[in-house]
Order: C-alpha cells, then sequence, then structure tokens
C-alpha cells in the first residue's frame, strides 16, 4: 500500500512538471526577437548587443561607491549652479529621492552643524547634529566639519576596525566647501 501511494505521489509530481514546462513553452513571452525594428526597442538602451536570447542589450555596470558620491556631489553642485542654493535645498528636502543612488545620499550642512538639507532622512533637515555620534561612536558632523576645513574639497573613506582587527570600510564620503562655509556632501554605505 505505502509503495503504492509513493508511486502514485511520484507520478503526479512527474505529470505537473511536464504540465508546467509545456505552459512555459507555449504561452512565454520569452522569446528571441530578431525582427527589422530590433534596434528600435528603446532608445533609451544604447548598449552593445549581447548576442543572447532576451532583450539583446547588455546592463552596463554600477559606479564605484567612491565614484557614486563624488557624482552625486557634482549632481548637487550642478543644480546650485542651476536653480540657486535656496531652490536646492527645497528640493533636496521635498524630493530626495531625486538625490539617492544606490545607497548614496546628498546633504547640505553649515559650519555649525545645522543640516540644511539631507536626502538619505529629510526629517534631519533644521535639525543641529554637531554632537550626534554614528554607530562607530564618532562625532561624524564634526569630522565632516573638520575635514572640509582642512582640505577643502575631498573624497575619503572611513574603516571600522573590530576587536580581532580585522578592518572594514564603513562608509565613503565626498565633500565640497560651498559660499558661505557651507558643505555639500555624499556618503555611500557598502
Amino acid at each position: 500500500m505505502e509503495e503504492i501511494l509513493k508511486n502514485l505521489v511520484f507520478s503526479f509530481i512527474r505529470i505537473a512538471t511536464i504540465l508546467f514546462i509545456i505552459s512555459i513553452n507555449l504561452f512565454s513571452e520569452m522569446r528571441p526577437y530578431e525582427g527589422p525594428d530590433f534596434d528600435q526597442v528603446s532608445h533609451r538602451l544604447k548598449q552593445e548587443k549581447s548576442g543572447t536570447h532576451g532583450s539583446g542589450y547588455v546592463q552596463r555596470k554600477p559606479d564605484k561607491l567612491n565614484k557614486l558620491t563624488e557624482n552625486l556631489v557634482k549632481k548637487g553642485l550642478e543644480y546650485i549652479e542651476k536653480n540657486g542654493l535656496e531652490n536646492t535645498i527645497i528640493l533636496i528636502n521635498n524630493k530626495p529621492r531625486k538625490f539617492k543612488e544606490f545607497k548614496t545620499y546628498l546633504f547640505i550642512i553649515d559650519p555649525k552643524g545645522n543640516i540644511l538639507a539631507h536626502s538619505g532622512n529629510p526629517n534631519f533637515a533644521g535639525k543641529n547634529m554637531l554632537t550626534t555620534k554614528d554607530s562607530r561612536g564618532h562625532l561624524f558632523i564634526q569630522e565632516y566639519i573638520n575635514n572640509s576645513n582642512e582640505y577643502g574639497s575631498i573624497n575619503y573613506m572611513n574603516l571600522l576596525t573590530l576587536a580581532d582587527d580585522t578592518r572594514y570600510i564603513y562608509n565613503f564620503v565626498c565633500l565640497e566647501v560651498l559660499e558661505n562655509n557651507l558643505i555639500i556632501g555624499a556618503v555611500a554605505k557598502p
């Protein structure tokens, strides 16, 4: 009796698998397309053809995190140049997704530690975070202010050393000094 039951279950699984495979092949839209308008699939896809089945396009590799921070700061600077500082601050706080990439966010702070704009958490805007510590126990806003005063424009990474002397990258930071000693920066967490 047990043997018959096992055979029935095995047969049922085999039939279900075969029906599943047949239905995928009959009703799937995942077929290679090589028609005359293949190159006009989308004007946004400008990558080279990969020669494999599917869309025929390959996705570009994401930028490195230190490059993401640099690019996000450049984007913020372009917005400031185009729209002015006040409008950019309002835009960052009202539309933070525009100023986020992967795990990278943009912020603008003043020399006293007041957050003027923050795309990672717009609720920080208007708060003084000079004495706030990060998970490493560092006064990170004070660190940003000191580094920008000492170096002006800087792109660096913070390391985290564990008790067993293992070192990990904690974050990547890019800072630029604006007029009135305001600081625009971006932080990326790996």
